[in-house]
């Protein structure tokens, strides 16, 4: 893990998230555990997905956006967000644009008291695709859906199943704040 500060910018609609882990657990005492996602579009307008590790322990094989919990090494969420982007993809981000959604779930007790996480997704812009690298451990595969490749839950010959709802709304939510941002 690299202990540099990436150097990104960000709108300032994400302020709140500009703030480290224990501060935002301090104000939102509700959650005990902080994770991100990241959306990332490619010039084509498509979305990239990256797929976990058929031997991973939770969601084998599953498409998801990539991101990952937040450490208490991490500047800021958004700090988080930009370093689990560059360890899972390899990608460089420079500017956060906003704020796609949130979930937020319990581990219901499974290892002691009830824990709620939230995870909250940010879309970003990257410096080039071509870094793209997966991290072998955690994914083995990516490609780029379009809005529709997501509402058929396939691209081209290939099913892909998701990880548990809410995350297929969090991808069409992905695609409909974009394009409202576009230029008219």
């Amino acid at each position: 893990m690299s202990t540099s500060t990436p150097s990104f910018d960000y709108d300032p609609s994400l302020q709140e998230y500009a703030v480290h882990e224990k501060e935002f657990l301090r104000q939102h005492p509700r959650y005990s555990v902080l994770c991100t996602g990241i959306v990332v579009f490619h010039e084509n307008g498509k979305l990239l997905l990256v797929q976990r590790a058929a031997d991973e322990k939770a969601f084998p094989n599953a498409w998801e956006v990539p991101g990952g919990k937040v450490d208490d090494t991490d500047e800021s969420i958004l700090h988080a967000a930009v370093r689990e982007l560059k360890e899972e993809t390899g990608l460089k981000a420079t500017r956060i644009l906003r704020k796609v959604g949130e979930s937020e779930f319990s581990d219901r007790g499974r290892h002691g008291p009830e824990q709620w996480w939230l995870k909250t997704i940010f879309e970003m812009e990257v410096q080039s695709m071509d870094a793209l690298v997966l991290d072998p451990i955690e994914h083995q595969a990516h490609l780029f859906a379009s809005e529709e490749d997501v509402v058929n839950n396939c691209v081209g010959d290939l099913k892909m199943v998701y990880m548990p709802q809410p995350s297929k709304e969090i991808k069409l939510e992905a695609f409909r704040l974009r394009q409202e941002a576009l230029p008219k």
